[in-house]
């Protein structure tokens, strides 16, 4: 079995089936014998936080409570959003960092990254950009607190 935790070259967690994950990178992919949460809850868990932790320090960093992004790792700034809420089996995570641009295919986004591959996902345009804005106000919040402490 692949052991997997998410890195700096981590672009997507895409269920595929029950317990199995397409982890896409820059340039390679994986299948991991986990789902997508197990895979979030490791890799929050290597860099010495729960997922838990993570996602009540974005709570907490945000003011809000449903479909959050959270950092995984904070040297990195490795932030990955939830296409739908984290509880349901065919949530996608997205890393915040390699979206180079998005745009409305239906009912769907295609999402294209930094290395051009394109990805369709099952969301609306409005809740992609809902979700990157509130990324992006999570590395916001995170930087500053790190230049505070300084």
């Amino acid at each position: 079995m692949i052991e997997y935790e998410i890195n700096e070259e981590t672009m997507a967690i895409i269920p595929i089936g029950y317990n199995k994950t397409l982890v896409k990178e820059l340039e390679k992919e994986w299948v991991v014998d986990k789902n997508a949460y197990e895979i979030m809850e490791d890799s929050c868990e290597y860099y010495g936080s729960t997922y838990k932790g993570r996602l009540s320090a974005a709570k907490k960093m945000l003011n809000s409570c449903y479909k959050l992004p959270i950092i995984i790792e904070e040297s990195e700034n490795i932030i990955f959003f939830p296409t739908k809420s984290s509880l349901l089996d065919d949530c996608c995570w997205i890393n915040y960092n390699y979206i180079k641009k998005y745009e409305k295919e239906g009912q769907r986004v295609r999402v294209t990254f930094k290395n051009n591959e394109e990805m369709s996902i099952d969301m609306s345009k409005l809740s992609i950009e809902n979700q990157i804005s509130r990324s992006s106000m999570l590395e916001l919040i995170s930087r500053k607190r790190k230049i505070n402490k300084n």
